[in-house]
């Protein structure tokens, strides 16, 4: 089950968080090293209304911050290299605990959002990743997003992708 994270799930949300730090970190990623995401930035999904966990029998297994309000970082990518308009769902932090990877979690998620984006009347869906997440560049060649292009952050480059929702058939 999937629903909106709760301040009482934090401590299993911060858990998971350090769960996907440590997967990067055994990958050779810098991604997530510096302390980011922090409690703060949690606490601030949730204040915000788009942190959502997935629960198998009340147990948090995963989480992900939905954003409908756009990313002003994808502005560094001119509109016209983009498939997508300006009406998109992104996913940010989407972390799995360790041992729930490979059981469709992180799928469920992201088919969440698009179903989230989809109620709105969005078409697009738009995310970013480091270029060494091995596990995220196969989930989304798998989903069928396309490489838009490089944006940088204060802790570094990501490389952008996107995908129509309304051309989606995995989605």
């Amino acid at each position: 089950m999937i629903r909106k994270a709760t301040k009482e799930d934090i401590s299993q949300i911060m858990s998971i968080v350090a769960d996907a730090q440590l997967s990067l970190r055994e990958l050779g990623i810098d991604q997530w090293q510096d302390g980011y995401p922090s409690m703060d930035v949690i606490e601030d999904d949730i204040a915000s209304d788009v942190g959502y966990v997935y629960c198998i029998d009340d147990i948090v297994v995963g989480y992900v911050a939905i954003v409908l309000t756009g990313e002003v970082t994808y502005k560094q990518i001119p509109d016209n290299e983009w498939g997508t308009s300006d009406d998109y769902v992104v996913v940010h932090r989407l972390c799995v605990r360790r041992g729930c990877t490979k059981a469709g979690t992180a799928m469920a998620m992201i088919g969440f959002a698009s179903q989230t984006a989809r109620e709105r009347g969005y078409t697009g869906f738009r995310i970013d990743t480091h270029r060494g997440n091995i596990r995220m560049l196969s989930l989304l060649e798998k989903l069928g997003f396309e490489y838009r292009g490089i944006i940088y952050y204060d802790s570094g480059e990501r490389l952008a992708y996107d995908l129509k929702l309304n051309n989606s058939l995995k989605l």
